[in-house]
């Protein structure tokens, strides 16, 4: 008679994982929904918003990496409870209190369930459209909602919507609401992330009311569940604080501000119809980092196409090397993904700039990975950004 896959159980204080011989491995957080599971193979992130990310390696060097479409969707969170329930039908009898707890949890969803927090989500927030990788756990609140400038050439991500910023009211009320929706599994949250996509572009007075309400509703600090607060700036809104503001958000908790540089030559900046300039940026971060908060910069790996791939490396290290980032800082090279309905392509062809292959994008994002990192002190992350990796 074949002998029975092993079944093991490892509960942590905030997400449960049940795995059979490391071939099926799935995980849950404390209001017991699915998080990760890793089935025939493939890698499964599911968010909040109950989208779920599929990822697995095609061939050497060549991930797969996107979204599910609806159908989808359902037929792997099935496959997934399945998977789930029948480890749980047999590590139950012997299971301790604390994990029989863990496992009714489980059971209260199914697929129905799960999709219909699709649709609670959209009640709590507006579109989660992005966040820097190492965010991707944060606790978003959406102290604005969409993007003040909104007009770069690349990006598609808050089209959607107008700019909004939220009244202390409404901004409470927003928090209480995802309080509620999180429930169990704000445990897995060690951050706060003020959304959306240059929150702190918000006037210093109005953005201080905004900051005393979220420590009203959170604890943060070194020693607390949540360590800072993190948040985007574009390069426009950084020019109208001073160092004396800084210095109050970085007193308020803010540790971290990321600001997309996208590249550091003139040229393919005005094509990209970014705000700002690269001179604006370097200062803007050398203001930043004097009051105390770190900084990511995000550079897009093939930004200015064929043509201008020289001067955009040689142009983004110097610019990069004028910040004088250190080990508490974020270089992000994420490759350029290009929408089919923006300008950026349009404005490619009237300059006969072709989009990099696919060859040369790997060899620029390589050029720029060891550039960054002979510029920079030892210890300051250099991190590939695959924006098709994000789900919230």
């Amino acid at each position: 008679m074949p002998t029975k896959p092993a079944i093991t159980i490892a509960l942590q204080p905030q997400y449960l994982t049940l795995a059979e011989e490391l071939r099926t491995i799935i995980s849950f957080d404390r209001e017991g929904r699915p998080i990760v599971a890793f089935l025939h193979g493939t890698n499964y992130v599911r968010g909040l918003s109950g989208d779920v990310l599929l990822k697995r390696v095609v061939s050497r060097g060549h991930k797969e990496r996107r979204k599910l479409s609806a159908a989808e969707r359902r037929a792997v969170l099935g496959d997934l409870l399945n998977h789930a329930h029948r480890m749980i039908d047999r590590l139950e009898p012997q299971a301790a209190a604390e994990a029989r707890a863990w496992f009714d949890r489980i059971r209260h969803w199914d697929v129905d369930r799960l999709e219909a927090e699709r649709e609670r989500f959209l009640t709590v927030y507006k579109p989660i459209s992005i966040l820097p990788p190492d965010q991707y756990r944060a606790l978003v609140l959406q102290a604005t909602e969409g993007c003040s400038w909104n007009r770069c050439h690349f990006c598609t991500f808050y089209r959607d919507r107008a700019f909004r910023i939220h009244t202390p009211a409404s901004f409470r009320e927003h928090i209480q609401q995802v309080k509620t929706f999180v429930g169990a599994g704000l445990g897995l949250r060690k951050a706060i992330f003020l959304g959306d996509a240059n929150a702190l572009i918000i006037p210093q007075p109005r953005l201080r009311d905004l900051l005393q309400v979220v420590h009203e509703e959170f604890t943060i600090g070194p020693d607390a569940d949540f360590k800072g607060i993190y948040a985007f700036l574009d390069i426009f809104g950084a020019e109208r604080k001073t160092l004396a503001d800084y210095r109050e958000l970085a007193a308020a908790g803010v540790r971290r501000v990321y600001l997309g540089l996208e590249s550091g030559d003139e040229t393919v900046f005005r094509l990209l119809n970014k705000p700002g300039s690269p001179a604006e940026a370097i200062e803007a971060v050398r203001t930043i980092k004097a009051a105390g908060i770190a900084v990511g910069i995000i550079l897009l790996v093939g930004a200015g196409g064929e043509r201008l791939a020289a001067d955009h490396v040689q142009h983004s290290l110097a610019t990069i090397a004028a910040m004088h980032p250190g080990p508490e800082d974020i270089i992000y090279l994420s490759p350029l993904m290009i929408p089919p309905d923006t300008p950026y392509l349009a404005q490619m062809q009237a300059i006969d700039s072709p989009p990099l292959s696919e060859a040369a994008l790997a060899a620029q994002l390589e050029q720029l990975k060891q550039g960054v990192r002979a510029i920079v002190p030892a210890g300051t992350k250099v991190v590939l950004y695959h924006i098709e990796e994000f789900v919230y």
